[in-house]
């Protein structure tokens, strides 16, 4: 189906953007722990706050790249429907699966939603630089966003699958092994 064809062509795209400042966080990630190596080999002194910079770019590398990495079939699927109820279809076991892990993904959303407003009333910071927590509560939202509008994506078109050959050969062959 064309129509699916370019919405894919748009959620690589959208999902991409996300991964690529992910792929960022992750090179500030290791220039910082090199550099503070360095530091402290030659100068006998780290970089003050070197673990606090690693582990927000932490948090921005790992759920910045939730939805690309869902997206190209990188998480791990529990196929617990799959193994309880092995004489019903497979397709409809799926959707099954797509549907609830897009519920979860939603409550994850809507949970670090609810989450970011409690840590911005605290005003909370980290120790030694005192970098606010608020910005990354936001970035989690962010990524669980992502992830959650690929999982609709994904229950979507496993919703599709069940009344289409076409779409269903598609989606048994992108099947997690």
């Amino acid at each position: 189906m064309k129509i699916l064809k370019n919405i894919e062509k748009a959620m690589n795209i959208f999902t991409w953007i996300f991964c690529f400042a992910a792929i960022v966080a992750l090179t500030f990630n290791v220039l910082i722990i090199v550099v503070d190596v360095i530091s402290r080999y030659l100068f006998d002194a780290a970089i003050i706050g070197s673990s606090e910079y690693v582990s927000v770019a932490e948090v921005i590398l790992i759920f910045l790249a939730l939805g690309y990495t869902q997206y190209n079939h990188g998480l791990v699927h529990i196929t617990f429907f799959m193994k309880k109820f092995p004489k019903l279809s497979p397709v409809i076991l799926w959707t099954l699966h797509e549907w609830l892990s897009t519920g979860v993904a939603a409550l994850l959303t809507y949970a670090s939603w609810m989450q970011a407003g409690v840590i911005d009333k605290l005003h909370l910071t980290s120790t030694a630089l005192q970098i606010p927590f608020y910005p990354f509560y936001i970035i989690m939202m962010i990524g669980f966003f992502v992830y959650t509008v690929v999982q609709l994506y994904g229950a979507f078109k496993s919703t599709i699958a069940l009344f289409n050959k076409e779409v269903r050969q598609d989606v048994m062959d992108n099947w997690p092994a």
